[in-house]
């Protein structure tokens, strides 16, 4: 009998809580038996083929244990087995199909009865690079790779993001490799730490099974953790550029990721993963687990709708290209009647309010809420006002239809006319309809949570209270970003006036957000741009350089059918930036312009560059020394006698100016990388230092 093969099945019993009570050396038997209050039970495990069971079977019954004879497995097999049983996986999986079902029912229930839901592939990239497959199928091809990888998929408001999380879900469940730990995550008014959420997650979804136990089985990459809206969970204070305020949220999770753990994270743009701090932080621990990051985009208007519905709507005024690309408009110009699609077209400026009248009106029946369409409006404003006002985005159904009743009295009251006396409710029964209401209750969620059913909805709302108030500031990006896409549909004249109510609030959030919420909205970049950097930013048909662009740098930066006015901009660098389609220059450069490591067609501008600046002359050797001593001392500072940064992103290295210029750095992390002293790591925005080549980093720094 192999003491090996022993020692690898006791090892995985202790884990699931089991003893090792007897070994039969001569039968090649061992016996492990596991209490659980009122019942014993033993596991009879035989370590050959032709192992003989029936004397540990009958001494293990004859003393009380509820006896199992197992069949001879690998300690492998024997594992999955175990799996397989403590955590009831075949229970799980259908409860998670049915939840998968459920959630896409109430997709497209609302818009008609017969409408099928399909998952709808927007354009995505992955660690900068365009995506060929999904970002559900990208997860699920690293899941087999033996390091712990955690995935961050980001998307705007309102643009897939619960989707793609139940679809990683849905794919998860059609095989029997993996087990899902499935959350969506909402930030109540009291903020919770994460690290207790997540504990509180695995006590919920698996009450039986030890905390313990459970994390084992994610370390061992078989409990696939998948938390959607994790910027929920990020408290409004600390949403700034102090990335020492969120990092404790981060060096959590990394604390989760060992082993083969495979974590998923869903989270709109926030500035906790942008930034050096951040990329440095993921360089830090490039070595503990892999960072893939997958931004989805606006999603194909061709891809959700068929030809005819397309070419009708292209025949109106509505700007399709600019303002439709959102999935909840299209899910409901895919899913509607056709009778219902012809008179939302009759007039394309009112989409939008046609879109909420419409499940209004079907709410009325659905539910029998004699209820004008203006009044329930009235309700869920208030609602999404009293959200803004105390900072959260879903809050116990209990807290919720109180809020109702002491809020919207007169509301309820102007309803409950229009029932017939002998059917007349009361209050409450009307406040729990609302909080049942087809816009607020998402069933897929924790049932005793209530929130808008998707943050479409909830920017529709939130912008009915900003331009309802005479003065409006809050810098949450959690109900800006929503009501900005949810105004992209309209007029013109209508998103202008929504910008000038944030304007104010947009002041106090970072240059990132300012400059895409004001493109979205009127399409230009109309305030001057200065001593700044912006990332990851995606440009489509936008007016650039309107207002001074000075001193500033575009980072891992999308632009495509772009107008670039030079005559603004001066010392402005483009990182790692794409070009695309149809972008435009013009005007004399008001001074230097870098592009640096660019992707697509940039001689639009490079042209108009170089035919009004020198070209940069070859470094003298005395300054390439020079140059290159500068970017060892953002791995190695001066006045450090050790090493602060193995990693270091190339957007920081380039970002520091003083008497050298952005390009002459740029070259001088390629001339180090080509000479071996830098290396790539997985990303190609970072750098890292290559430590066999120590002493010549000492040499070129006049480190002892």
């Amino acid at each position: 009998m192999s003491d090996e093969l022993k020692r690898k099945l006791s090892d995985i019993y202790k884990r699931y809580g089991f003893e090792t009570a007897k070994v039969y050396d001569a039968e090649a038997v061992i016996v492990f038996t596991l209490k659980t209050g009122y019942f014993d039970n033993a596991d009879i495990v035989p370590l050959h083929e032709d192992s003989n069971t029936d004397a540990a079977f009958s001494e293990f019954s004859k003393i009380g244990f509820a006896c199992t004879v197992r069949k001879y497995l690998s300690p492998k097999q024997t594992e999955v087995e175990l799996f397989k049983g403590f955590f009831s996986v075949s229970t799980i999986i259908d409860r998670l199909r049915k939840d998968y079902f459920q959630f896409s029912e109430n997709i497209v229930r609302p818009f008609s009865n017969d409408a099928k839901y399909k998952y709808i592939n927007a354009p995505y990239a992955v660690n900068g690079v365009r995506g060929e497959k999904s970002p559900a199928e990208e997860v699920m091809s690293r899941l087999r790779e033996n390091r712990p990888i955690l995935f961050l998929i980001e998307a705007a408001a309102g643009f897939g993001k619960t989707c793609t999380a139940y679809e990683i879900v849905h794919l998860l469940t059609q095989t029997a490799d993996y087990l899902p730990l499935f959350s969506e995550l909402s930030r109540n008014r009291k903020a919770p730490i994460f690290r207790y959420v997540l504990l509180d997650e695995i006590d919920r979804k698996f009450p039986t099974l030890s905390s313990r136990l459970v994390q084992s089985e994610m370390i061992n990459g078989r409990v696939i953790t998948i938390l959607d809206g994790f910027d929920e969970l990020l408290r409004k204070a600390d949403d700034t550029d102090e990335f020492e305020n969120q990092e404790p949220m981060l060096e959590t999770i990394g604390q989760f990721l060992t082993g083969n753990a495979k974590i998923v994270l869903t989270t709109r743009r926030t500035v906790l993963f942008e930034g050096d701090a951040f990329h440095t932080w993921a360089a830090t621990h490039a070595e503990d687990f892999d960072l893939v990051r997958i931004r989805i985009g606006e999603p194909s208007i061709e891809d959700w709708l068929p030809e005819d519905r397309l070419r009708a709507l292209s025949s109106t005024t509505l700007d399709i290209k600019n303002g439709l690309a959102n999935p909840v408009l299209l899910s409901y110009l895919r899913s509607i009647p056709q009778e219902k699609f012809d008179i939302a077209l009759e007039s394309p400026d009112q989409l939008v309010e046609k879109y909420f009248s419409f499940l209004l009106e079907r709410e009325q029946v659905r539910q029998d809420l004699k209820m004008s369409v203006e009044t329930q409006k009235s309700i869920l404003t208030l609602i999404a006002d009293d959200m803004i006002s105390l900072g959260y985005t879903s809050e116990q159904r209990d807290y919720i239809v109180e809020l109702i009743l002491r809020a919207c009295a007169s509301e309820l009251d102007k309803a409950l006319t229009l029932y017939p006396a002998a059917e007349r409710p009361d209050r409450e029964f009307l406040a729990n309809k609302i909080a049942s209401h087809a816009l607020l209750d998402r069933s897929n969620k924790e049932e005793s949570k209530i929130g808008f059913i998707n943050e479409f909805a909830l920017g529709y709302f939130v912008s009915r209270n900003i331009l309802g108030q005479p003065e409006w500031l809050n810098d949450d990006v959690r109900f800006l970003e929503p009501a900005v896409i949810s105004y992209q549909p309209r007029t013109s004249q209508d998103k202008s006036e929504l910008l000038a109510k944030i304007n104010p609030s947009l002041e106090f959030t970072s240059i990132s957000y300012r400059i895409d919420f004001t493109a979205k909205l009127i399409g230009v970049i109309n305030f001057p741009l200065e001593t700044d950097e912006a990332e990851g930013l995606v440009l489509e048909g936008i007016d650039i350089g309107i207002e001074v662009i000075k001193n500033f740098q575009f980072n891992d930066c999308i632009f495509k059918d772009c107008h670039f006015n030079l005559g603004k901009f001066s010392d402005v660098t483009f990182l790692n930036c794409r070009f695309y389609g149809e972008n435009t220059a013009a005007e004399v450069p008001g001074g230097e312009i870098y592009i640096l490591g660019e992707i697509g067609d940039s001689e639009f501008i490079k042209s108009a560059v170089q035919a009004q600046q020198l070209v940069t002359s070859e470094p003298t050797l005395e300054r390439s020394a020079q140059l290159e001593r500068l970017v060892l001392e953002k791995f190695w500072p001066i006045g450090r006698d050790l090493i602060t940064h193995k990693h270091r992103a190339i957007a920081s290295i380039c970002s520091g100016r003083g008497d050298y210029k952005p390009d002459e750095i740029y070259n001088a992390v390629l001339r180090l990388k080509k000479n071996g002293i830098l290396l790539q790591p997985n990303q190609a925005s970072f750098v890292e230092l290559n430590f066999e080549r120590l002493p010549e980093i000492r040499e070129i720094l006049g480190r002892p």
